[in-house]
């Protein structure tokens, strides 16, 4: 039997590095698609889990409907100009513009800004907001105290 050369050892590991890299992916994604599968409702921002980054067509067809199914307010049902509670990475109100089909929103960063991002369904790479019902009259009040806040350091 020929004993391996260095060049053949190396070239053998990372085809077996590669392997096991392409099998763990599989076994992650299966894991992911089990977990999506058996959401819970969403009773709280934190409920709902991190979004995963996939292809468009699986965003649509799989993730888009299991959101909704856990109590996700769908795009169609929002109403120009009204605040929601729901999940964003930055903020857990989000006000529906429908002109402009975004949530705008505040957030803290050096201070108050408004900022934008796209409702869920209409995935653009960046966070999107998952909004899960309409914002109480109290949460409203605390986004306009933010706002009066701002205005005033104007």
């Amino acid at each position: 039997m020929e004993e391996e050369n260095l060049e053949q050892k190396k070239e053998r590991l990372k085809k077996e590095i590669k392997e096991k890299a392409q099998a763990d992916f599989k076994k992650r994604k299966i894991a992911l698609r089990e977990y999506w599968d058996n959401l819970k409702p969403f009773n709280k921002a934190d409920d709902v889990p991190t979004l995963p980054r996939v292809e468009t067509d699986e965003w649509q067809e799989f993730y888009v409907p299991k959101l909704i199914h856990a109590g996700a307010v769908p795009k169609d049902m929002l109403v120009d100009g009204v605040w929601y509670y729901g999940e964003y990475r930055n903020s857990n109100f989000g006000k529906w513009d429908a002109v402009n089909q975004k949530f705008g929103l505040w957030r803290h960063k050096f201070g108050w800004m408004w900022d934008t991002c796209n409702h869920f369904q209409d995935d653009n790479g960046y966070a999107l907001f998952v909004p899960l019902r309409t914002a109480n009259t109290e949460e409203i009040q605390k986004q306009i105290d933010i706002e009066t806040e701002r205005d005033k350091r104007k």
